[in-house]
């Protein structure tokens, strides 16, 4: 089989990225075994890692431990992938009494929202909200499950001793989709525009982005990035990075504001495009993995759905549609290869990429609410684990035996027919 290049694509979809936590763990796992075996063709390189949302989250934290650091020497290895991935989903769950509280109440009040039950309108922005968060923080609720800044600082405290000379060395990227409000950009916070900044680029490709208008920019990686990437805006404000740099209308002239950012969902979910701009084919991945948190199918029909259903369904449609419009314009190219070559322009720096879906079982995709979503329970986070460990070990076994005759998208993104 030889050593292929993945990168690894987390949608987001709230605490049911979980089944994330859990595939991923399993990859991470399985390399480690793999590698220890070396010459027997059972062999990957993670090349990449996207997210939006808490897809973003699982990205950021396996690539925090991959990546090598120089306040922490743990740090560039399998085992501190993991053990950041564990901590991310343990310390965001509600751990104490006052969380365990705070969440049940949360889920009852979803729950009577979605059946219809009339409430109040608020808005992030408004003073109770603030109030809300202050009291249950002196009623001991942690920093780390009240806010994105509290929990990526203790998810990533070296962040500023990251070793970008050794991520360059490495060629191993991390990307988190967000969505600027008032521009309306889809945005990409992005570890290859932090060494491109630098001057260390491994691809030694430096996009210029401030010369035209365009809707899609990239800015280095940044722990403000990742949580404006997990911004809901009915849930919390948006996330503001000052002292941004915006393209105008005019060519070659810049504007620099305080940008404000939203979840990724209404973007990237997640970004997948970028990661085929490298200016080499051999420098692109040969396969990519998507982590599918949205199922792309539901069953039953219109005329029979609830209005929390109906809800549900356009929550999954909406996390679904830029994710199939960026992996359908892959397999677009791919058949452009197939049909005509890539020696000559503008196919001679293109190659044929693989997409394989990677997702819960039909079961449980079905079966969960878009209020689960919310849902911080240590039990329910652990059982969607559970279900990613399992899944990603078959899946991985499969792989591994079938090779090029393995399921890939579009195909794969499906469930069987129901009997």
């Amino acid at each position: 089989m030889g050593t292929k290049k993945i990168a690894i694509v987390c949608q987001g979809g709230g605490t049911h990225a979980a089944f994330t936590w859990g595939v991923l763990t399993e990859i991470l796992r399985t390399k480690q075994s793999w590698d220890e075996t070396p010459g027997t063709g059972q062999s990957f390189d993670i090349v990449a890692l996207s997210g939006t949302s808490a897809g973003a989250l699982c990205a950021l934290a396996t690539w925090y431990g991959l990546a090598p650091n120089t306040a922490d020497r743990e740090c560039g290895s399998i085992p501190k992938a993991i053990e950041r991935l564990n901590f991310l989903w343990t310390v965001f769950g509600a751990t104490n009494a006052i969380e365990l509280l705070h969440n049940q109440a949360v889920a009852s009040l979803l729950t009577l929202k979605s059946k219809g039950m009339p409430f109040p309108g608020s808005s992030p922005y408004d003073v109770a909200g603030s109030m809300g968060l202050a009291g249950l923080a002196m009623l001991g609720a942690r920093e780390e499950y009240l806010s994105f800044p509290g929990l990526l600082q203790a998810l990533c405290p070296d962040f500023a001793a990251i070793d970008w000379p050794g991520v360059a060395k490495a060629d191993r990227r991390v990307l988190a989709g967000a969505i600027e409000i008032f521009s309306g950009n889809f945005e990409v916070f992005d570890s290859d525009k932090t060494l491109e900044n630098l001057g260390l680029h491994p691809n030694g490709q430096k996009i210029e982005q401030y010369d035209q208008t365009r809707w899609r920019m990239r800015r280095p990686i940044s722990l403000e990035g990742v949580a404006a990437s997990g911004t809901l805006p009915e849930v919390l404000p948006a996330q503001v990075i000052p002292a941004t740099r915006f393209p105008t209308c005019v060519p070659g002239k810049t504007v620099t504001r305080d940008a404000f950012y939203w979840d990724g969902l209404y973007s990237q979910n997640p970004p997948v495009r970028d990661l085929l701009d490298a200016p080499a084919a051999g420098a692109k991945p040969d396969e990519i993995w998507v982590l599918r948190i949205n199922p792309q199918e539901q069953h039953g029909y219109p005329s029979s759905m609830s209005l929390d259903e109906i809800k549900d369904r356009e929550n999954a449609l909406a996390g679904n549609l830029a994710l199939n419009q960026e992996l359908d314009h892959i397999l677009t190219v791919n058949r452009w290869i197939e049909t005509y070559g890539c020696d000559h322009p503008p196919l001679n720096n293109c190659k044929i990429v693989t997409v394989r879906t990677i997702k819960m079982t039909r079961a449980t995709a079905w079966g969960m609410k878009y209020t689960s979503k919310f849902n911080r329970s240590p039990e329910h986070l652990n059982k969607l684990c559970d279900e990613g460990k399992t899944v990603a070990r078959q899946w991985l076994a499969d792989w591994l035996q079938l090779g090029d005759q393995f399921a890939s998208y579009p195909n794969d993104a499906r469930y069987p027919e129901a009997d």
